[in-house]
């Protein structure tokens, strides 16, 4: 562990010949702008989390403020390129003007926090920051965790390094170190340490890049890759890679990063850019109208958006679904007119299937969004009819959740004189007519034995429950309007269980039954990651990888002699959150 006063000195006499960027911090005004807190605005604010085995890095709150002040100024010259002024997020300030920095003791040595500990993490510094009157529930807040171990020139990351939360509340985790330091970013001088040796420059790239990115994640930005001719102009997005890339130029090597339109446009309604309180209630809302235009270059969305707040602005995210990737979205900027009519151009369209996530924004910074599978030939033209599918099938699951038979029977008949027999969306519709009256689940034994097999999710089972919701059969649970139907891929399933981690489903078999195929994915529309465990009389006959897309998967296990079956769904370590695994037409054979 390298935690010297003499390298810290040695640090400080290389200083005089790196140059700052961005806000041009000044002694006399150290954060490049005004940073004197207006009461009741919102500001970020700033933890320093220490474990039992570590010592508060030298001159900590010096640089956390340089590191804070450098990332303020980031994003304040993003939002001016963008059009939106010199808006940028405010700092928690003391009245002198100085940084609160809030100081946690951990409650264990580094190592009891490792790279899935975020909530762990948190939820110390939760309970720390309560006994100082403050709700992180209710903050947007950084925490600097001393999780960076040195061993010799080797650094290696021990805990989490990540960011989460939206216009409500959010919480990035990142890293201090006594290396880090924006003065840094210009140097070519080895010292660091990134996936290798580098200098000192890449390192601070690497960690306050990551600190800027962590906390546009914090703020609700999604991953965001920049559109080709911003990338030949201005470098590597943020909210893409450029958290590698932050920095780079100020030693010439690249263009560096910069904020992509859209997540300026987020950002221009967010409660700390605009210092303006949330309300308490979310957007709401639903496209009543559609229509898709490919015009040989790019294809045109226009429709209509109502109920709820009004929205003011819109993101198309265009998201490859092959390879798999994090940070591959390209964002198009759109408009929302008063009455609520909206339009979008998509362009740079590639051979590939994709999820298109249709995400508007209300004048108080919340948003609801909207996704769309479809894929484009290798001709470059786009399958535009899941867009115009998708409102069909959106209407019908509005009149199944209102309850409304006689609306839902009016919209099949309609889909049936438009679409053939067997079309999806037809299948769907008729489904949730069933399910708006189910059949009671069948006791086993009452099957009969001249059956060869049975689905599962229409078996009445010894026990069943799940970690968000309740149990449901052929569907998953209602989160607000949207589908209810089972899917997975894009692929719908008219069989199946919901099963929000943490799962489990028993059913007592009676010794006829030979083998349990089924197969299994996360719900589309949901990002968390979930392990599927089948077991045979307290036996784990199988457990799945980690599951963190969208990819159907299959398995069949044996079932001889077995007398209880359970199927359970884990949370992969990183806790529950989103982690709607669904088990997908799953069967009992003979």
């Amino acid at each position: 562990m390298q935690n010297s006063v003499g390298w810290t000195m040695a640090l400080a006499m290389m200083l005089g010949g790196f140059g700052m960027a961005l806000g041009q911090p000044t002694a006399a005004n150290p954060s490049g702008g005004s940073d004197a807190r207006t009461d009741g605005r919102p500001v970020v604010r700033i933890v320093y989390f220490v474990p039992t085995d570590r010592k508060p890095e030298p001159d900590y709150q010096a640089r956390i403020d340089r590191m804070m002040t450098h990332v303020q100024a980031f994003y304040r010259n993003g939002m001016n390129q963008n059009g939106y002024g010199q808006r940028t997020f405010e700092l928690d300030r003391d009245a002198k003007g100085a940084l609160r920095i809030h100081s946690v003791q951990a409650k264990g040595p580094m190592r009891n926090y490792g790279r899935n500990d975020a909530s762990k993490v948190r939820a110390e510094v939760k309970d720390a920051l309560a006994k100082q009157g403050v709700n992180i529930d209710q903050e947007t807040i950084v925490i600097f965790q001393l999780l960076l171990e040195w061993n010799g020139k080797k650094a290696t990351e021990i805990g989490p390094f990540v960011g989460g939360g939206g216009p409500r509340s959010g919480t990035a985790w990142v890293y201090d170190d006594v290396r880090l330091d924006p003065r840094f970013l210009s140097s070519k001088q080895p010292g660091g340490y990134y996936q290798g040796y580098c200098t000192l420059g890449k390192f601070n790239t690497e960690y306050i890049g990551g600190l800027a990115h962590e906390l546009g994640h914090a703020l609700g930005l999604p991953h965001d890759r920049q559109q080709d001719r911003d990338g030949a102009r201005f470098g590597a997005s943020l909210m893409g890679s450029g958290n590698h890339a932050y920095g780079e130029n100020l030693r010439g090597e690249g263009k560096g990063a910069f904020l992509s339109p859209a997540s300026a446009l987020p950002l221009s309604r967010h409660p700390l850019f605009t210092g303006k309180p949330m309300p308490a209630k979310p957007i709401t809302g639903r496209i009543t109208d559609l229509v898709a235009i490919w015009d040989g270059l790019q294809y045109v969305l226009s429709g209509k958006i109502e109920g709820g707040a009004p929205s003011v602005g819109l993101v198309a995210f265009n998201d490859p679904i092959l390879p798999k990737g994090d940070y591959d979205a390209v964002g198009w900027i759109g408009t929302v007119n008063a009455d609520g009519t909206f339009r979008v151009a998509v362009g740079e369209l590639k051979p590939n299937d994709y999820e298109l996530r249709l995400e508007f924004f209300s004048e108080s910074g919340d948003s609801k969004a909207f996704a769309f599978r479809y894929s484009i030939a290798k001709s470059g033209k786009p399958d535009l009819r899941p867009f115009e599918d998708t409102i069909a099938f959106q209407r019908a699951n509005a009149a199944f959740l209102a309850r409304d038979a006689k609306q839902l029977s009016e919209m099949v008949t309609g889909l049936k004189q438009k679409y053939p027999a067997n079309d999806p969306v037809i299948q769907k519709a008729e489904h949730l007519q069933r399910l708006l009256k189910p059949s009671a689940p069948v006791p086993l034994d009452r099957i009969p034995n001249t059956a060869k097999q049975t689905a599962v999710a229409d078996l009445q089972f010894e026990s069943a429950r799940v970690g968000y919701g309740n149990a449901a059969r052929n569907q998953v649970i209602r989160a607000g309007d949207s589908p209810i139907t089972l899917e997975v891929g894009g692929k719908f399933f008219d069989s199946g269980l919901f099963a929000h981690a943490p799962a489990q489903h028993q059913l007592r078999l009676n010794g006829t039954w030979t083998r349990f195929t089924t197969q299994y994915g996360l719900q589309d529309g949901h990002d968390g990651s979930v392990v599927f465990v089948i077991k045979g009389d307290g036996r784990e006959l199988f457990r799945s990888m980690a599951v963190r897309d969208h990819v159907v998967r299959e398995i069949s296990v044996d079932l001889s002699n077995v007398k209880r079956l359970e199927l359970i769904v884990e949370d992969a370590g990183d806790g529950a959150g989103s982690d709607w695994g669904v088990w997908l037409n799953p069967q009992l054979q003979r």
